[in-house]
């Protein structure tokens, strides 16, 4: 909450209501927010700017992807809009309350959510009445629902939504009470349950326990989302890409791409650690990486390296499971990619933790196995005007057959089948250059690398990057 990230997603969520009532806070983040920076948390107005302009302006980053510009990009763009909507805050800057909160001066005591719903329709008071008033003018109400309304074509299409911030909030039991009590109405005044006002309350487990909606309330008029497992692999890709690297030749790209996928996979759900870590890691071995992580998590471990649950059923439920429900609402554990998922990696950094290595040859076997792939088939495409004289296919396969197939006397593979390691065993048998010859060696090597969990170097990497952006032509043809 602290972070700002909640209120950047229920606005994007908001954008997408036809009409949307958001209900001014009872109470401000500002010391949530004093609280998390002196705690290290990494907050997103943070990544929002660059350093100031000499008349003290903000200077931003035109490549940040937390930063909006005017320029017509987003509107064609659902995506990149969600990625820039928030307004910096410089660092050091007091906290000022956000649009839409409500703290009156003068007073002590918190303001009802009642009143301050009242005072989001813009009346003096009953504002269920209101909102009342507004659900009966939708297109498709009766004109007895509403007599002295007349549609005039611009009635919206469904009823308004009511928007709660749970975390504004200081009483859970008044949320409750104000569901049940526009339930209770809206259901005695007749009005069919697609044509009722809606509620939207976005909360944290602490702000809204479940008791709090007590009699009234069945689980037909009320639906439960989690924000569990939502940021996926492709977000975290997607958001890391959005800063444009500088331009580079096809193995720097490559080298470029396997850097990012090692950088999603290790921070999972940390998106703000991706991003900090991107910068400073810019490829490498794993201890170099390990520095890299280490130079850019906060010092305090919290609770994240306790035991918890790493079932299958929880990391695909559409809710956490109780055995990390305090986890996850501390915010230290998510699902992400089909995973459940801690979300500072202190763990990794263990030197005798092998899981650290293994995150990286799940990212380099991800980006490269599919190239060498694509690779084998080129290569196979072109073995039937590569062969050299006098040297039959038949020949060719069998010269190839792989080291399994000859201790158990199988017969030899279709040439379609044939993998990188038996091409580069009967390599002498085609008219290949012999740095051709050294790029099928270095592809069969790295193949085999990845295959056992064996993340490559800094060396490799950079030599089956370059075996992967090259033809299986000669350099001098065209």
């Amino acid at each position: 909450m602290e972070s700002g990230r909640a209120d950047f997603f229920l606005r994007e969520l908001m954008s997408r209501l036809e009409e949307s009532v958001p209900v001014p806070g009872s109470i401000t983040s500002a010391e949530g927010s004093a609280r998390a920076a002196s705690a290290g948390t990494i907050a997103f107005p943070a990544q929002r700017s660059v350093g100031t302009a000499p008349d003290g302006t903000p200077v931003r980053d035109p490549f940040d992807p937390w930063h909006e510009e005017d320029d017509g990009f987003d509107a064609d763009d659902p995506y990149g809009a969600l990625l820039g909507s928030l307004a910096a805050t410089t660092a050091g800057a007091p906290v000022t309350p956000a649009p839409g909160m409500f703290a009156p001066q003068g007073t002590t005591s918190p303001v009802p959510l009642v009143d301050r719903l009242a005072k989001g329709l813009g009346v003096a008071d009953a504002p269920l009445s209101e909102l009342l008033r507004r659900a009966r003018r939708c297109r498709g109400g009766s004109h007895a629902d509403a007599p002295d309304e007349m549609d005039d074509g611009s009635a919206p299409d469904s009823p308004p939504t009511v928007v709660v911030r749970g975390w504004e909030e200081h009483s859970a039991e008044e949320m409750g009470q104000l569901l049940r009590t526009a339930h209770a109405t809206f259901r005695e005044v007749g009005l069919s349950a697609e044509r009722r006002p809606r509620f939207l309350v976005a909360a944290r487990v602490q702000d809204l326990p479940s008791a709090v909606l007590g009699v009234g309330l069945s689980h037909n008029h009320v639906t439960m989302h989690w924000w569990w497992r939502v940021w996926t692999r492709l977000d975290s890709e997607v958001l890391l890409a959005w800063r444009p690297r500088p331009s580079a030749t096809a193995a720097q790209a490559l080298f470029d791409r396997v850097t990012d996928a090692v950088v999603a996979e290790v921070c999972g759900p940390d998106v703000d650690r991706a991003l900090i870590l991107r910068e400073a890691w810019k490829g490498g071995d794993v201890e170099s990486l390990r520095r890299a992580l280490a130079g850019t998590l906060p010092d305090h471990k919290d609770d994240v390296d306790q035991k918890w649950s790493r079932r299958m059923s929880t990391a695909h439920a559409s809710t956490p499971s109780a055995e990390i429900l305090d986890a996850w609402a501390a915010g230290t554990v998510d699902g992400w990619d089909g995973h459940v998922r801690p979300v500072l990696a202190h763990r990794l950094l263990a030197p005798e933790s092998n899981e650290l290595r293994i995150l990286v040859c799940h990212a380099q076997n991800r980006v490269l196995l599919p190239l060498v792939e694509e690779a084998r088939i080129s290569l196979i495409e072109l073995i039937p005007d590569l062969l050299r004289k006098e040297i039959e296919l038949d020949y060719f396969r069998e010269q190839a057959r792989s080291d399994h197939r000859v201790r158990n006397r199988l017969p030899a593979a279709p040439l379609a089948e044939l993998e990188i390691g038996d091409l580069a065993r009967a390599a002498r048998l085609l008219v290949l250059p012999t740095d051709q010859q050294n790029r099928l060696r270095t592809l069969n090597k790295a193949r085999n690398h990845l295959s056992h969990l064996q993340p490559l170097s800094q060396e490799k990497l950079v030599a089956v990057t370059e075996a992967l952006t090259t033809d299986w032509v000669a350099d001098d043809e065209s």
